[in-house]
């Protein structure tokens, strides 16, 4: 394993795509550290939230990142659309500010420009390579947040950013905080486990050895629960268990099925007769506990979740539904800089569907749904599974208005997407 690391690290000198995109990772991963951690200003801490909202536009710098063939003309034609139509929405006469409608732009490219930009070439990505390095870097993650869990709320590594709340943590999950990792909230952590649901599949996909693969996939699991997000947790076990059931061939498997209840058999006996050193059955038992203290009573609201997206859809009252009043106006980064949008006043907007319909209305919500049905022909892989993600994408954890979201789901999907494709290849 870490002679895999040295080798990663040696040969990213002459992969600069890939540089910069483990770059943007730990950009994205750490950024939250230094805000929380590393400077009490607010300026430098919003100057460094700042720079994480535009790290996806950096993709557009990549060589030949615009330039498409004859047979990539759908996929240009498709963003061409989406940016002009962006950009006409962004200048709507209702928008409150030229600033909402700049940031709104940004916010919207956030995930579709990657991921747009993958898909026109995805042999130019060769993520495969940071597979190892990543590993560590999840692994890394969820041990951080293991040691916050078991901190008070105001210790000093469960400090949140200058800019958020009071300072400290102040969610709980049974007796134990909401953890939030090196990221300047609870979200960045929840967006973070997002990507380690997307790498976990990746894992399966290439049959990476059982003895790292089962507990990459138990701390996985581990570090949903001690997050509190039942969004996070549900997804990570929909999101796996629709992988194995739709994309892993069980009968080409079974020496890697074999080799993963060797590792759960022999693991666990030694851990029962060494009377659990390390308390990772204590550990999981009072995750899984604290979890449930908190999802008890909840199911209602976790099923109203998705009805409430749809209601919210069907019985909307708003007089500007076709074209909304412009990109951003529901932007909490706009808003706080710039000011409210009038055309909103008496307007909740907690679903991403009613946001999206609010700023830019029907038009751009039904060109969304165009834009996934796309995506979904250009991605390998089973045709189910893509639905389910995308479903969960738009229910579940916003991929517009979270930039975490965005980047995390954006190279998550593209690295299961690179590895199908070496697998359909016999590349792996």
């Amino acid at each position: 394993m870490f002679k895999a690391i040295k080798d990663t690290w040696v040969g990213l000198k002459n992969e600069k795509r890939l540089r910069i995109i483990l770059y943007l990772f730990l950009f994205t991963t750490l950024s939250g550290a230094a805000r929380k951690w590393g400077t009490d200003s607010k300026i430098l801490s919003n100057a460094i939230l700042g720079i994480q909202l535009i790290i996806p536009l950096s993709f557009i710098l990549f060589k030949n990142a615009f330039h498409f063939d004859y047979k990539q003309r759908n996929i240009f034609i498709i963003l061409l659309t989406y940016i002009f139509t962006l950009l006409l929405l962004a200048a709507n006469p209702l928008g409150a500010t030229l600033g909402h409608g700049i940031l709104g732009i940004i916010v919207h490219l956030s995930f579709w420009l990657p991921m747009f930009i993958y898909v026109k070439d995805p042999e130019a990505f060769k993520l495969e390579k940071l597979i190892p390095l990543l590993i560590i870097l999840c692994f890394a993650q969820v041990i951080l947040g293991s040691i916050q869990s078991t901190l008070p709320a105001d210790a000093y590594l469960n400090r949140y950013a200058v800019t958020e709340g009071e300072g400290f943590a102040d969610a709980l999950v049974g007796d134990a905080v909401r953890v939030s990792g090196t990221f300047s909230y609870i979200s960045g952590y929840s967006s973070f486990m997002l990507f380690y649901t997307l790498m976990a599949c990746v894992l399966i996909k290439i049959r990476y050895q059982p003895f790292i693969l089962i507990p990459f996939l138990a701390i996985g699991y581990y570090g949903c629960l001690i997050s509190g997000s039942r969004g996070t947790t549900y997804s990570y076990l929909i999101i796996i268990g629709t992988y194995i059931l739709t994309s892993v061939n069980i009968k080409a498997n079974s020496k890697l099925i074999g080799g993963a209840f060797l590792v759960v058999f022999v693991g666990g006996f030694f851990n029962f007769i060494l009377q659990d050193p390390l308390h990772i059955y204590e550990k999981f038992t009072q995750s899984s506990n604290n979890f449930e203290e908190r999802t008890e009573g909840t199911s209602e609201n976790t099923q109203g979740r998705v009805s409430g997206a749809l209601n919210e859809l069907i019985n909307l009252e708003f007089e500007h539904d076709m074209i909304g009043v412009g990109l951003g106006s529901t932007y909490q980064g706009a808003n706080a800089l710039f000011g409210y949008n009038p055309n909103l006043r008496g307007q909740g907007f907690e679903t991403e569907f009613k946001r999206v319909v609010l700023e830019g209305g029907y038009v751009l919500l039904i060109l969304r749904f165009v834009m996934l049905f796309y995506l979904m022909q250009f991605l390998k892989g089973s045709f189910f599974f893509k639905l389910t993600i995308f479903t969960l994408s738009l229910f579940v954890f916003s991929i517009i208005y979270n930039t975490y979201n965005a980047f995390f789901f954006m190279l998550g999907i593209a690295m299961i997407d690179r590895v199908s494709r070496l697998e359909s290849t016999k590349d792996l």
